[in-house]
């Protein structure tokens, strides 16, 4: 063999490890994403992340979704966008510091106002996976589950509820018309725990 063959050889090698070591890592998180959208459907589903070169080439909008077949079945899988899972995964590692600032009226950084919109994102798809098909419904119970949701991703309950808070306070009167219902407040007909005392 010679040492230009040798070198391709090595270079070939190389470059596979440098592709198989976060096509695992990804696969990985999205499995435990996958974890925490089940308890929310109530059936194993799986979550979609793009990998690197689809993340780099990626033009879609939307931060998440689900399709719904044409007799309203849902698919077994939700497909997140490039950044929503960055940020989760980023979530997963324990990478995402300052969330104690959700809780208080003062801005917080981008990255931290991120991560709250991701844990939204995941909770708001896992609704979907769970057959809720209907935008505002989805995003009234995703609103209802976040705290819990930043809590499977490793958040602290204290920083769990400043998410779920945040969300209420400064991310939901921002959506479009169809992500709000106005049956969607403390016991009313979309109160997932209408016993509950504190809302969300």
């Amino acid at each position: 063999m010679t040492v230009t063959r040798i070198l391709a050889c090595l270079a070939a090698v190389a470059a596979m490890g440098f592709y198989l070591g976060p096509h695992r890592a990804l696969e990985s998180d999205e499995a435990e994403l996958a974890r925490i959208a089940t308890v929310i459907a109530g059936r194993d589903v799986g979550i979609s992340c793009p990998g690197t070169l689809a993340s780099l080439t990626e033009v879609s909008a939307q931060d998440g979704s689900v399709v719904f077949s044409a007799d309203g079945k849902p698919a077994d899988e939700a497909r997140l966008s490039g950044e929503t899972c960055k940020t989760l995964r980023r979530f997963l590692h324990g990478s995402v510091a300052g969330l104690d600032c959700l809780a208080k009226s003062r801005r917080c950084p981008l990255e931290v106002r991120e991560a709250a919109i991701a844990v939204n994102v995941l909770s708001h798809e896992a609704w979907h996976l769970a057959g809720v098909r209907d935008e505002a419904a989805t995003q009234c119970y995703a609103l209802q589950s976040n705290a819990d949701t930043a809590v499977r991703l490793g958040a602290s309950r204290e920083d769990a509820r400043a998410i779920a808070a945040y969300i209420v306070r400064e991310v939901q009167p921002a959506l479009p018309a169809d992500y709000r219902s106005p049956e969607c407040f403390d016991g009313g007909p979309l109160d997932l725990h209408p016993g509950r005392a504190s809302w969300p």
